[in-house]
């Protein structure tokens, strides 16, 4: 199934229902030949077990998953899987709130003459790769965190302190819950709903479509709620600063009125 194109994302996500070592090895050694969202699916089957976690960290530690596919959701998961071992191979998870040296240098970034040139096109492409996964935008994206469309996003310094620091002020509906089922298997993401049996979570979807698992109360080993955001500090590392400007002049463009010449440039 993993040679059938068509059939390739759904064998990657049944990898997960198993604890098996050939199958861990099979997905490792295919994964620099999967397309884009084959691989970010692979990677969030290889975080839902320890034995395909230590894998994935062996990979990433001899470079055969490079850190940037990594997506940020997914260290904090790792960390719960894995363990001491793979902050030997990724370094620190989490980090102390950011300082007034991190806000300076981003409002000087963001300045008016570089939001004014900024490419909104390209910002498109870049909020689908880094926020799309967890966050909806004028009707994309996925819904694992806050829906965007509504918020207070044109304000910079909201936005910086959302980004920045994504753990100051977290809603409780967003709160990171990680659920391990008695066959051990691991699962992080937001509570959608609960009953007295079943507990159902928001959780990455490589596609950006609504992607959700129930688990039986029944079946779950253990279950803890963090103090902490899905999303984790340091968002905004891994990109250049014309990336930052054209990622942030996106998020903040509001457009009340569509013009052709404006759809053009998003498309």
């Amino acid at each position: 199934m993993l040679g059938s194109a068509p059939l390739r994302l759904d064998a990657i996500r049944a990898v997960a229902a198993f604890d098996n070592e050939r199958l861990g090895r099979l997905l490792i050694e295919q994964y620099p030949g999967f397309p884009a969202a084959e691989r970010a699916e692979a990677l969030q089957t290889m975080a839902s077990r320890p034995r395909y976690g230590r894998m994935l960290t062996e990979a990433i530690a001899k470079g055969v998953v490079p850190r940037s596919d990594v997506p940020a959701s997914l260290p904090r998961q790792l960390l719960r899987v894995v363990g001491t071992p793979f902050l030997e191979v990724w370094g620190p998870v989490e980090r102390s709130a950011t300082d007034e040296r991190a806000y300076a240098r981003y409002r000087a970034v963001l300045n008016d003459n570089a939001m004014a040139r900024a490419d909104l096109a390209k910002g498109r492409v870049l909020f689908r790769t880094t926020c799309g996964a967890c966050h909806r935008l004028n009707g994309e994206g996925g819904t694992v965190g806050p829906d965007l469309t509504g918020t207070n996003r044109v304000n910079a310094n909201w936005l910086l302190l959302n980004v920045l620091e994504p753990n100051a002020d977290v809603q409780d509906a967003y709160k990171m819950t990680v659920v391990t089922t008695r066959d051990g298997r691991t699962h992080s993401g937001s509570i959608a709903t609960e009953t007295d049996r079943q507990l159902t979570l928001r959780v990455f979807a490589a596609d950006q479509k609504d992607s959700a698992v129930m688990v039986n109360k029944a079946d779950i080993q253990s279950r803890e709620t963090t103090a902490v955001s899905m999303m984790p500090p340091g968002l905004l590392d891994t990109l250049t600063d014309s990336e930052v400007v054209d990622l942030m002049a996106y998020v903040r463009h509001v457009e009340t009125a569509p013009s052709a010449t404006l759809r053009n440039r998003l498309h």
